[in-house]
């Protein structure tokens, strides 16, 4: 069975903090000896960011598709040193008709005892060639050892989850951490990001799942095209992909011109998902006797779009995208798969991060 590298409902709508940067307060100097040791800027925070990027999107999508009975350990804790997996998945970089499966093995590992930069090695047992990796290439952008936030922990930590129809899963957090300097501030960034092996996961059909997955279909998309700074044609996508791409396009822009930065656009997303999708109105759905329409929000405004920012919540009034309310007091926890309710919160231009700590600081309460 063709297997394609992608991103996990699972994986990703658990995804925490999805790189939003931490302004340390005040200048970052040590006083030693008379003398003054300032912060390495090591390399700009676009260069770096790119690099932590491509890093996760190759760990998460070969971990997704890793065989159970390959991980070693199992279960890596802070203290492992050394992560191996193998798996093989669909290479997507040809037409389908002609792609197969590619088999591969990585390794992750310390570089050195500093516990400072990671080590990754793929190996392509089909194609026969192997590539290493070094994390952070400059060893000036590592926040592996940062203050109190990280102390030489392992990137890769295992824990165990148990799915709705009762089985238990081991699902793995990676976190990648990285520092620069801006406008002579020091800054912290930090992309965390949760996997299931594919055959261990468990496909949400329920109503916050579907609209989950076709948000994350479109933004994926956007983010394909953004990153590559693609035209698109039918040789840039897959199949589906040029089919969503048409599709997108037309119902938004019919004959006129095509902006494809419409299609990292909450408000855009959302306005085709509720037409096309839900016939111009989002679903309803009874949440604690309360009749509610369910829709997605995404926090994309002037930052790095990212899926771990899809959120799903629920509104009394607001059926349809003529007009939107972003004061809420129903949202859904995608990681306990579960409604909370409480005192109404603004979501507009939030991450996924800063609402969930807002429910929590409010005291939101799960509903039974």
């Amino acid at each position: 069975m063709k297997k394609e590298a992608g991103f996990s409902l699972i994986e990703l709508v658990v995804a925490m903090a999805g790189l939003a940067p931490v302004l340390i307060m005040g200048a970052m100097v040590h006083l030693f000896g008379g003398s003054v040791v300032s912060l390495h800027t090591g390399s700009k925070q676009e260069v770096v960011y790119e690099e932590a990027r491509l890093v996760m999107n190759e760990l998460k999508t070969t971990l997704r598709y890793a065989e159970r009975d390959s991980i070693e350990p199992e279960k890596p804790t802070a203290a492992t040193e050394t992560f191996f997996y193998k798996g093989d998945m669909f290479d997507r970089h040809m037409a389908i008709g002609e792609g197969k499966n590619k088999a591969y093995e990585i390794t992750v590992k310390w570089k050195d005892d500093t516990k400072r930069q990671l080590e990754i090695t793929r190996k392509n047992i089909t194609d026969g060639d192997t590539k290493v990796t070094v994390f952070p290439q400059d060893i000036k952008n590592s926040a592996f050892t940062y203050d109190d936030k990280f102390n030489g922990e392992f990137p890769i930590v295992a824990e165990t989850v148990t799915l709705n129809n009762g089985d238990n899963v081991v699902l793995y957090q990676i976190t990648l951490p990285i520092q620069y300097v801006l406008n002579g501030k020091p800054q912290l960034q930090t992309l965390t990001t949760k996997v299931v092996p594919s055959r261990d996961e468990e496909e949400d059909n329920s109503i916050e799942g579907q609209l989950i997955r076709a948000y994350k279909e479109i933004l994926e998309l956007g983010m394909k095209i953004s990153d590559n700074k693609l035209k698109p044609n039918k040789n840039d996508l897959t199949a589906n992909e040029w089919k969503l791409y048409n599709d997108f396009m037309d119902k938004i822009y019919g004959e006129g011109n095509r902006n494809n930065s419409s299609l990292t656009s909450n408000d855009v997303i959302r306005k085709y998902l509720v037409n096309e999708k839900y016939g111009g109105t989002w679903p309803v759905k009874n949440i604690n006797g309360v009749d509610l329409y369910i829709q997605p929000y995404c926090h994309l405004y002037n930052v790095a779009p990212t899926t771990s920012n899809i959120f799903i919540y629920g509104s009394k009034n607001v059926k349809d995208t003529s007009t939107n309310n972003w004061n809420v007091n129903y949202i859904y926890d995608m990681d306990a798969k579960s409604w909370y309710t409480g005192e109404k919160i603004m979501i507009a231009n939030k991450s996924w991060a800063t609402v969930k700590g807002e429910m929590q600081s409010k005291g939101w309460i799960k509903v039974k």
